[in-house]
C-alpha cells in the first residue's frame, strides 16, 4: 500500500483506527420493521447495498485535499421468526453481512480491496405496544455484534471490526390516517476495544454513538408504499492507545423508498440515499439498496 500523504495528526490517526463497510449495517430500520407481525411467522430477507463516494472530509467536515474514493458491494442474510412470550410478541434474529470493497483511495493514496463476512448481530424485538386496530406498535430491540467478521490488523478496511459491539435500539410506528404512517427509530451503541487496531498493536477504544431514522411513508395501496427518511449519527470520540484520533464521526442523510408485494408471501423493495453534513468519514454520492423478502 502506498504511504498515505500527510494529511494533519488527526486524520492520520483516523487512518490509523482503520474503517468498516458492514458496522453501518447493525442497527439500520426501515419503514414497517417495527410492525410486528403474528406469532409463528418466519422472515427471510436477503439485502444487497452498493455505495459510492468520491470525497473525504476530516472531523470537522473539511474535505480532505487529495483524491479520495470508496466503492463497496454488501449483501446481508437476515433470518427472523416471531413468537408469543408471556402475552408479548417478540422476534428473535440473526443478521449476516457479507460482501467486498474495492476502488478505494484516501486524499491520493491507493487502499488494497477487501472482502469476506462481516461480524453477525443477534437480536430480538420485544413489542411493549401492539395494536393494529389503532395503527400502533412500540417496540425495544437489544442487539449483541461479535467479532467474528473477516478482519486484517494489516488493513486499513475491513468487513468485521475486532470488537464486542452492543446496541440498544427503539421504534415506534405510528398509523395517520388512511394512507399515511411515521416510524420513528432511535438507537445507542456501546463498543468494546480493539486490540488490534492502528499499526495492528494499538488498542483502539471508542465512546457510545447514537442514532436516529425517521421515515413519512404512503401508503398507495394494501401491497404498495413510497417513503422518505432522514437518519442521523453522532459518533462517539475515539482514542488510539489513549491518543484521541479527533474522530468526532457525524454523518446526516435523506432517503427515499419504494416497496412493494411481489406474490402473497414476498416483497421487493428498493431505496435510494445521499449523504449530507459528513464529520469524519466518506461521504456518499449515493447508496442504492434492495431487499427482498419472504414469509413463511
Amino acid at each position: 500500500m502506498a504511504k498515505l500523504p500527510k494529511a494533519g495528526a488527526a486524520f492520520a490517526l483516523i487512518i490509523a483506527g482503520g474503517a468498516t463497510a458492514s458496522g453501518a449495517f447493525a442497527a439500520e430500520a426501515d419503514p414497517g420493521d417495527y410492525v410486528a407481525a403474528p406469532p409463528g411467522t418466519d422472515l427471510g430477507l436477503l439485502y444487497y447495498q452498493h455505495s459510492s463516494a468520491d470525497t473525504y472530509r476530516d472531523e470537522h467536515g473539511n474535505k480532505v485535499a487529495g483524491h479520495s474514493r470508496f466503492r463497496s458491494d454488501i449483501g446481508i442474510f437476515r433470518y427472523v421468526h416471531f413468537a408469543e412470550l408471556w402475552g408479548y410478541t417478540i422476534d428473535p434474529q440473526v443478521v449476516v453481512p457479507f460482501g467486498r470493497i474495492d476502488d478505494a483511495r484516501l486524499a491520493g493514496a491507493s487502499i488494497r480491496g477487501n472482502s469476506g463476512v462481516g461480524d453477525p448481530q443477534i437480536t430480538a424485538t420485544l413489542w411493549l405496544v401492539n395494536d393494529p386496530a389503532q395503527k400502533r406498535w412500540f417496540g425495544i430491540s437489544p442487539f449483541v455484534v461479535v467479532p467474528l467478521g473477516t478482519y486484517d490488523k494489516h488493513e486499513v478496511f475491513n468487513l468485521g471490526e475486532n470488537r464486542w459491539k452492543g446496541i440498544l435500539q427503539a421504534g415506534y410506528v405510528q398509523g395517520l390516517g388512511e394512507h399515511f404512517s411515521w416510524d420513528w427509530i432511535g438507537d445507542v451503541t456501546w463498543y468494546g476495544r480493539n486490540n488490534e487496531g492502528g499499526d495492528g498493536s494499538q488498542t483502539l477504544k471508542q465512546q457510545q454513538s447514537y442514532q436516529m431514522i425517521n421515515w413519512l411513508s404512503y401508503h398507495i395501496d394494501g401491497r404498495s408504499r413510497v417513503s422518505a427518511g432522514y437518519s442521523t449519527v453522532h459518533g462517539g470520540k475515539q482514542e488510539l492507545d489513549g491518543v484521541d484520533t479527533g474522530s468526532r464521526t457525524r454523518v446526516d442523510q435523506w432517503r427515499a423508498l419504494y416497496a412493494t408485494q411481489v406474490g402473497a408471501a414476498s416483497q421487493f423493495q428498493v431505496a435510494l440515499a445521499k449523504d449530507l453534513n459528513v464529520r469524519g468519514g466518506f461521504e456518499r454520492d449515493y447508496q442504492l439498496n434492495f431487499r427482498i423478502a419472504h414469509s413463511f
